[in-house]
């Protein structure tokens, strides 16, 4: 214990030295020497104990905004109130203004405590007999608004001096700005912006002269002078306070004039806002407690003018349906994943029944919206691609087992056309054809966080929608594909980063898979302001057993959309068709959010243009008598020839798989069942046009009744079966298609050229360029 010893020897020796220098001095001195030490401990103790954690750090309201920064919705703070604090630059002209001249006049030239107040204060109350002025400075009520203490003198001098050594950690506009963001106007408004919203339903910015004298007025007592139950009294402040302004040099006497003859507002308004759940969605997927500003404020990615074209939308198409059904939308930015569209129920705040459900996160049947991805697994593993042929045949022979929405059987189809037309048979084989287990696995990376049974348990229904998926998570699922199969969450977070994505699906399949879904040739009514602009969108729709959902998930470039309708109950109703009800909705918004010419994604280099045979889809082999070009995936999709076409007796014969043999035996009419085939003009040539030399043969075989034939999505007429059709050419690349009445479809593409520019010799109407 050596050290403990010399340790206290040597405190002991140097507090004896300094009471021999102290009694040395004299008493000047050490009176002197005395209130120094005083003063050293006061500042000590007033530093170690100032409430500059109450100052800076009182609740406030949490406040979504849309990513510019517009407030959506706010919510009470921690201590109950509505505190919805503003920087000052955002308080505006006049209530700075207002308090400065009302409450602190030298606020700007005092160091927190101003002495010539206190002087007149303390005459007035000293020849008053009372308390008549409390010389209190917009500082020290800063402190008195953090700390409650009882109003004592000894209080006010901690109060005051507290308020001078808050000079030194903040400066007059951060002192300024915290007083306006921190004085109670009655009730649990607390701060100018909270009451601006309140009594003018506007933000501080905006406060007109007599408004933020009217509220100046309120802090002298918000409920005597609570304009909408005491007008008269409230009416005589203000005016008085205005005329105190104009004196004090802050307003003309021009202003004070119009600001007399403002009329006061009539009763309060609410804070919130009317639609909270895009708000509140954002609020919860973005972490906004967390992610908050020092003022409370979220910024959201939502999009203030895309959240008015969504909910338009909606609201126009509910104005023809039952009172029952609402609609839900979910609006993402390719690009960066951002959530710029959100609307949970679009009755939302109209009274009616279910209108507080969010529909947008409830678990709905999808119907038939799942059935890209499970197309887009076949092209990824290589079983299949857009031209490969399907079975669209009973699976039992008595017809029992899976239908397809009109009841109809169409034999052979191609997957382009069995996805585009949402056959329910050849997405069956499809997924089979995948594997059960590896659709549910792609499903669950995709986030549909309800499928938590085994693949067993949904059977086919996976590829049919018997499961349960919200409108938010399809907006996922589907942006996923217009990123080329890299899959991230859904951002709601103006200021977050870019994810890189993991990758769920690969490039080729997602490309092959929006090839599908923009096909041009389908349900002409919705493309026909489409096609005449020339604008791309790629959709599908879907709708659940029993008619209880109507969906369609819409892409274009830039954007990723997903629109349900539906009853929140779950009741039926039989207008609730995914074609006939969401997809008007899903294409005109996307339509004006598209502008003429907007460039559509780019196929990998992987994908690649190939001869295959015009029936079975496959490479083609020797014997298969016409072909056509189609996308294929060059190391992954199946290379080998076509198994269909065959010599047999020196002549050419089709090998039917067995489903499509019984089909045809069972109707005794094999021909009648060929597929629809372009035979002219062939996909990929080059015609020129001429004066004389202007019209162009289309002409088709296979296929049911009349052909309808479709150039760049705009109806070119129909024509009998088999008949061909004119069509007048016109400079560009064109995609021509033919469809029967029972769904059956071809495509091509070809070129055309200006004979005259293109200094050619003229080229025959029906000669392949190769």
């Amino acid at each position: 214990m050596p050290l403990n010893r010399n340790f206290s020897a040597a405190v002991s020796d140097a507090l004896a030295a300094a009471r021999r220098r102290f009694s040395e001095r004299g008493l000047p001195q050490r009176a002197a020497l005395v209130v120094l030490l005083f003063l050293l401990f006061a500042k000590a103790a007033l530093v170690v104990t100032f409430p500059l954690g109450a100052i800076l750090n009182r609740p406030a309201s949490l406040v979504v905004t849309d990513r510019e920064g517009r407030p959506l919705r706010g919510t009470l703070s921690a201590a109950g109130e509505w505190r919805l604090p503003v920087p000052l630059a955002d308080m505006g002209r006049w209530m700075p203004a207002a308090a400065v001249a009302l409450e602190d006049r030298r606020f700007y030239l005092h160091g927190g405590i101003d002495t010539i107040a206190i002087a007149r204060a303390a005459w007035q109350n000293f020849t008053g007999g009372r308390v008549v002025s409390g010389a209190s400075t917009i500082t020290s009520q800063v402190v008195r608004l953090a700390v409650d203490r009882p109003r004592t003198p000894w209080a006010k001098a901690v109060e005051f001096s507290q308020g001078a050594a808050l000079e030194f950690f903040m400066d007059k506009d951060e002192i300024l700005e915290t007083y306006l963001n921190s004085v109670p106007f009655g009730g649990n408004t607390r701060g100018v912006e909270a009451a601006a919203r309140s009594w003018f339903g506007k933000p501080a910015k905006e406060l007109s002269l007599a408004e933020a004298a009217l509220l100046a007025g309120l802090l002298r007592g918000p409920a005597y002078y609570r304009p909408d139950r005491h007008p008269e009294r409230a009416l005589a402040l203000r005016n008085r306070l205005i005329d105190t302004l104009e004196s004090r040099g802050v307003a003309t006497p021009q202003e004070a004039r119009r600001a007399k003859a403002e009329p006061l507002p009539t009763g309060r308004r609410a804070i919130s806002s009317a639609r909270i759940q895009a708000a509140e969605a954002a609020a919860r997927y973005g972490g906004a407690a967390e992610a908050r500003d020092g003022y409370g404020r979220f910024r959201s990615t939502l999009d203030s003018a895309m959240q008015r074209l969504l909910t338009g939308e909606l609201t126009a198409a509910l104005g023809n349906m039952e009172p029952g059904v609402t609609a839900a939308a979910v609006l993402v930015e390719n690009e960066t994943g951002k959530v710029r569209g959100y609307v949970g129920n679009a009755r939302e705040g109209t009274g009616s029944g279910a209108s507080w459900v969010d529909c947008a996160l409830s678990p709905r049947s999808p119907g038939s919206t799942l059935k890209p991805f499970v197309y887009a697994l076949a092209f990824e593993s290589g079983r299949a691609i857009p031209a490969t042929m399907l079975a669209d045949t009973p699976q039992q022979p008595s017809g029992g087992g899976t239908r397809n929405f009109d009841r109809l059987f169409r034999g052979p189809v191609s997957a382009r056309t069995a996805l585009a037309d949402s056959l329910n048979i050849p997405a069956v084989r499809i997924l089979r054809a995948a594997g059960a287990e590896n659709v549910l696995g792609l499903f669950r990376r995709l986030g549909f966080s309800q499928l938590t049974r085994e693949a067993e348990w949904y059977g086919d229904s996976l590829a049919l929608g018997g499961c349960e998926v919200s409108p938010l998570e399809l907006a996922r699922a589907y942006r996923t594909l217009a990123a080329g199969g890299l899959d991230s969450p859904l951002v709601w977070n103006e200021r977050a980063g870019l994810s890189a994505g993991t990758r769920v699906i690969s490039a080729e399949a997602a490309a092959l898979t929006l090839d599908i879904l923009k096909d041009t040739r389908r349900n002409l009514p919705l493309y026909g302001e489409a096609g005449a602009d020339g604008k791309t969108v790629a959709f599908k729709t879907g709708t659940s057993y029993g008619l209880r959902d109507a969906w369609t998930a819409a892409v274009t470039r830039k954007w990723t959309l997903v629109v349900w309708f539906g009853d929140p109950s779950g009741r039926p109703h039989r207008g609730l068709v995914g074609l006939k009800t969401a997809a008007p909705s899903a294409v005109r918004i996307m339509l004006k959010l598209t502008k003429k010419g907007d460039p559509w994604f780019t196929l990998p280099p992987s994908v690649v243009r190939k001869e295959l045979c015009a029936l079975s889809g496959a490479p083609r082999n020797q014997w298969c008598p016409q072909s056509r070009r189609g996308l294929f995936i060059e190391g992954v999709s199946d290379a080998a020839p076509c198994p269909l076409h065959t010599m047999k007796e020196g002549e050419i014969s089709i090998k039917w798989p067995p489903e499509l043999e019984g089909f045809f035996a069972g109707r005794g009419n094999r021909e009648a069942e060929q597929p629809l085939t372009i035979t002219s003009p062939k996909d990929g040539a080059v015609y020129a046009v001429g004066a004389e030399n202007n019209k162009l043969i289309l002409s088709s075989k296979g296929g049911r009744g009349p052909v309808y034939w479709f150039v760049d999505g705009e109806l070119a007429g129909d024509s009998g079966e088999g008949a061909p059709l004119a069509w007048k050419m016109r400079e560009g690349v064109h995609k021509i298609a033919a469809a029967d009445e029972y769904g059956a479809a071809d495509e091509i593409e070809i070129t055309v050229r200006n004979q005259a520019e293109d200094g050619t010799e003229e080229l025959p109407l029906l000669e392949e360029s190769r």
